[in-house]
């Protein structure tokens, strides 16, 4: 895997507001081939499932759809930066392929078509404000997000202090993170985050690619397929979620986790809590 070093002034901005933005994260010609996947499936999926109960389509563990999406695990410009700000010991937990058609006719402006959450299903029911920080996601956008109102991701500046609730205004149009196709942005489990109307007439695409420590359980799959596993190099069957055993998850032995002599030789400072007690704490 290529090296990209978490700046000073990144590892600042993430830790205080929750998400970095990472702008031409990927290059035009990955845009297109991602996006050309995408559609596919997109279009696929519409002939046979059709859209969900609140109005867009997706793919849950959709890295096995397509070689392209396999490229993205470990992809340069982002994927370095999350085992900086997390450590060695993480995985992939979700990807997730998602499409926004354009809003009905007569959509307020005020309407969320997913409202503001935090991810991790249970875990803030479960741990309340004690949560840390456990997983990364990626966002990548494959579509133009730079006009207001086209089903852009909101997100809450410092809402990684989790005594931090969501707005009830209504009207946070304002918190729009608008992007670029090839734009991507980085934002952690305990981050509020929304998406409001597309009332554009292009449908928004978008891959979120979610790394989170190996003692988490994924989101979307138990295993990945062996014949998948067969064609990745060692970082990325760690990525992938292999291990040697089933205490390999709890206890990594080296086989386990390339990822950490990876970031010894690339990060000069330590991989883990254990070695430094605080520097990942991830609280307040």
């Amino acid at each position: 895997m290529e090296h990209t070093p978490l700046t000073h002034e990144q590892r600042q901005s993430f830790d205080r507001d929750g998400y970095l933005v990472i702008k031409s994260a990927l290059p035009p010609r990955m845009v297109d081939r991602t996006r050309l996947a995408a559609q596919r499936l997109y279009e696929e999926g519409l002939s046979t499932t059709g859209l969900n109960a609140r109005g867009y389509w997706e793919m849950r563990n959709c890295l096995p759809a397509d070689d392209v999406f396999l490229e993205l695990l470990d992809w340069p410009t982002t994927v370095p930066l999350i085992v900086q700000l997390l450590n060695h010991n993480i995985q992939m937990i979700t990807s997730h392929l998602i499409a926004r058609p354009p809003s009905p006719t007569g959509t307020r402006r005020d309407y969320f078509q997913s409202g503001w959450h935090r991810d991790g299903g249970t875990a803030s029911a479960d741990l309340g404000v004690a949560q840390p920080r456990m997983f990364i996601k990626v966002a990548y956008w494959l579509t133009d997000l730079t006009e207001a109102g086209r089903g852009a991701i909101r997100v809450l500046p410092e809402s990684n202090d989790t005594r931090i609730q969501a707005p009830t205004e209504g009207d946070e149009e304002h918190l729009e993170l608008r992007a670029e196709p090839g734009d991507a942005v980085l934002f952690e489990n305990r981050t509020l985050h929304a998406v409001g109307a597309n009332f554009s007439d292009v449908t928004r695409l978008s891959l979120f690619y979610g790394y989170g420590y190996r003692w988490l359980r994924p989101m979307d799959y138990i295993t990945q397929p062996r014949e998948l596993l067969d064609r990745c190099d060692p970082i990325r069957r760690q990525l992938l979620g292999d291990c040697t055993d089933a205490m390999g998850y709890q206890i990594p032995t080296a086989d386990d986790v390339p990822l950490k002599p990876w970031l010894s030789e690339h990060v000069d400072t330590p991989s883990t809590f254990e070695e430094m007690p605080g520097t990942f704490s991830g609280t307040r």
